[in-house]
């Protein structure tokens, strides 16, 4: 296990501001460095934003790949998976939309997170995702 000073805590209480001391205080020696799984290549991934716009249409001139950081061309990403983004433009938003849902989260065209029922019940009946 190598993740340095910055996750070294009490396996018990997860309490710092005690345990380094003592743990110093004992010999314990421990090096103020990132965890190594954080340090390698593989995982600067992790630190890049989803930077595109996934409308199915996408009307900026500048193109999927560029945004601005207001107003109807700056890129939302979505508020659940941040998986996707779109331009407010794009996804008919207005320029103070905070937040947008993708389909993928949202379900299909709805903008909204839909509520799954199962088809015998009243809600399944109307029209709920899984009913008739």
């Amino acid at each position: 296990f190598h993740a340095g000073l910055l996750c070294f805590q009490c396996p018990q209480c997860n309490d710092r501001e005690k345990f380094l001391p003592e743990m110093s205080s004992l010999g314990i020696q421990v090096p103020a460095r990132q965890p190594s799984w954080e340090a390698g290549v593989g995982f600067t991934d992790m630190y890049q934003r989803h930077s595109r716009c996934d409308a199915s249409l996408c009307l900026y001139a500048q193109g999927r790949e560029q945004a601005e950081e207001e107003g109807p061309w700056y890129l939302l990403l979505c508020s659940s998976c941040a998986a996707k983004g779109t331009h407010r433009c794009c996804s008919a938003l207005k320029d103070s939309a905070a937040t947008w849902e993708c389909e993928d989260c949202a379900g299909v065209s709805t903008g909204k997170r839909r509520t799954w029922a199962p088809p015998w019940s009243p809600l399944g009946a109307q029209g709920g995702v899984g009913g008739g």
